[in-house]
């Protein structure tokens, strides 16, 4: 028991002075060395105090106690109404190091401890309650709500991936000095009034805002944040403004008109932007990694281009969305590549969704919809568990050029449609539909649902180079829509099953030349040595040669016209 002791002080020691400030006169006798959780409560709550009555001008004093549990709760105050400050303590208890249950409201301090847990410290309905200088260690973050002084506290993840680092809700809280260590989580803002969350510094992790009323979030003030090292960019009330130059490590912009968002790289991050009860916003250029790319929520005109996103929850989400275009993305290993909700008037063209774990393209209550010319797959474990493209209570879809491919198990069917009204999976004047990678290439292809849809034109090479699409997408990140994918004159299957050159690279071996113009004049593509002869050479021996000047330059000219030479 003493050396167990002791290993407990010289642990408490080094958390103290390398976990926690010290803006507080630091004590060094205990009260309580523990590994059993014990309860505080009205009766006994004056027994576990150095000192203090318990008025708000003489609060008990709860110092120096180290409780290192398995139990669930290190130490839990269990209806106090009393004035307390537990303090300069260390607390580790399986699910909560401390946790007020019943707590009258404004009468309880956390002051300078050590908390550990899986969800460290807790009580929502313990209100107007104080957490400060603090070092919070927790599997998943805490709930707090109504009246919360948080402040200078150090607040870290020690699980794996985790959604919440920390959740505050309700009016009247104080978010200030903090320092949070998360993993790519999310610091959950929800329903929140009159509160301030200032000068907070995020590692691994970003705001997430949920709230539908413009002047409830407005009511709040948010300044001097910093997001991965840059500012978080907090907008609202702008007008026809560009918000470019990669200076803000997340952003968050509502009651906006007419703004564009360019040019940004945010990685580590809950969610890359959120854009909220906004008109007329373009998106184009954005890198995001972490858990989401984008949340859009009530917007009038939305394009998103050229973006890509790559994390493990939803790419893409549009709840309340009209008038939307989405093109020309990259969006992969989420759970949802685009994920739709309430959404009308929406086209969706040439992105690539690759490796959803749950649905590529996600559709409940959606109007107007055209997809075409994307490239989904969706990992399937169990057919009918995840799915490339499902739609749900939709109306007026169509779809055609499109790759929708299982990966995982080949033959699951990629697609589901169920209660949807006038859905094309083709296009009749066209007479074109979509590549299914469950489709043996004979006759029409009927879709899985409700609805009894059939592809009347399903399509096993959409480029005509002899190569399937799952090839394509899988295995050579060819363009299926297109049978020459780096425009080098060679088409894709003759470079790979042919020549052995790169599909996605037209200057193979870096000497200048296109692949397809060192196979016409019969130098090898693979060999940066072997190229074309200098075409001036034909003007020069033309000249010398006696040939008129006309003569030698058109045939400078046609061999030049073939050695278009890159960068």
């Amino acid at each position: 028991m003493i050396f167990f002791i002791l290993v407990l002080l010289l642990q408490f020691s080094s958390n103290w002075t390398t976990g926690m400030n010290v803006d507080n006169e630091q004590k060094t006798e205990l009260n309580l060395t523990s590994t059993v959780g014990i309860q505080i409560n009205e009766g006994n709550i004056a027994s576990y105090s150095s000192s203090g009555t318990g008025a708000p001008d003489d609060p008990y004093i709860i110092d120096n106690m180290m409780i290192n549990t398995t139990d669930s709760l290190a130490i839990e105050f269990y209806y106090v109404t009393s004035y307390f400050i537990l303090r300069d303590s260390s607390l580790k208890g399986s699910t909560y190091g401390v946790y007020l249950s019943g707590v009258a409201s404004g009468v309880s301090q956390v002051i300078n401890c050590i908390i550990e847990g899986g969800l460290s410290i807790g009580g929502i309905n313990s209100h107007y309650m104080t957490v400060h200088n603090c070092t919070l260690r927790a599997g998943q973050g805490s709930l707090f709500s109504r009246g919360l002084n948080f402040t200078k506290n150090i607040v870290e993840i020690t699980g794996p991936a985790s959604s919440s680092l920390m959740h505050f809700r309700d009016e009247n809280n104080i978010i200030e000095d903090n320092i949070f260590y998360g993993d790519s989580s999310a610091i959950r803002i929800n329903a929140v009034l009159n509160s301030s969350i200032r000068n907070n510094i995020l590692n691994g992790a970003g705001f997430y805002i949920y709230e539908d009323q413009v002047a409830n979030i407005l009511n709040n003030t948010y300044e001097n944040n910093i997001v991965n090292g840059k500012p978080f960019g907090f907008f609202y009330n702008l007008l026809d403004e560009t918000i470019t130059g990669n200076q803000y490590g997340q952003i968050y912009i509502v009651n906006s008109i007419g703004i564009d968002i360019e040019g940004y790289e945010m990685n580590d991050v809950n969610v890359g932007m959120q854009v909220h009860n906004c008109t007329n916003i373009s998106v184009s250029n954005v890198n995001v990694t972490g858990k989401n790319g984008i949340e859009a929520r009530t917007v009038e005109g939305l394009l998103i281009e050229n973006c890509n996103w790559n994390g493990d929850d939803d790419g893409t989400q549009l709840d309340g969305v009209n008038d939307a275009i989405i093109r020309n993305n990259y969006i992969a290993n989420f759970r949802y590549g685009i994920k739709c909700d309430f959404v009308d008037s929406i086209q969706i063209h040439n992105n690539t969704i690759f490796n959803a774990t749950e649905e590529g393209l996600s559709c409940e209550d959606v109007t107007n919809l055209l997809a075409t010319f994307n490239i989904i797959s969706c990992f399937v474990e169990s057919e009918g568990s995840q799915m490339s493209v499902n739609f749900y209570t939709c109306e007026n879809v169509t779809l055609y050029y499109n790759v929708f491919i299982s990966l995982g198990d080949l033959m699951a069917h990629p697609v589901e449609e169920w209660t949807v009204t006038n859905i094309k999976w083709y296009s009749e004047s066209l007479e074109i539909g979509n590549h299914y990678s469950d489709w043996n290439g004979l006759g029409t292809y009927a879709l899985d649902g409700d609805v009894g849809s059939v592809d009347l034109y399903p399509v096993i090479d959409f480029d005509g180079d002899s190569l399937t699409e799952f090839q394509e997408v899988i295995l050579y990140f060819t363009d299926p829509f297109n049978s020459d994918s780096d425009s080098d004159g060679l088409d894709d299957n003759e470079e790979i099953n042919i020549y052995e050159t790169d599909p996605n690279n037209n200057d193979s071996d870096g000497d200048g030349y296109l692949d397809g113009e060192e196979v016409e004049a019969g130098t090898d593509p693979n060999d940066s040595s072997s190229y074309p002869s200098n075409p001036y050479l034909w003007l020069i021996v033309g000249l010398v040669g006696g040939f008129s000047v006309a003569v030698a330059v058109t045939s400078f000219v046609v061999i030049r016209k073939r050695r278009i030479k890159t960068s």
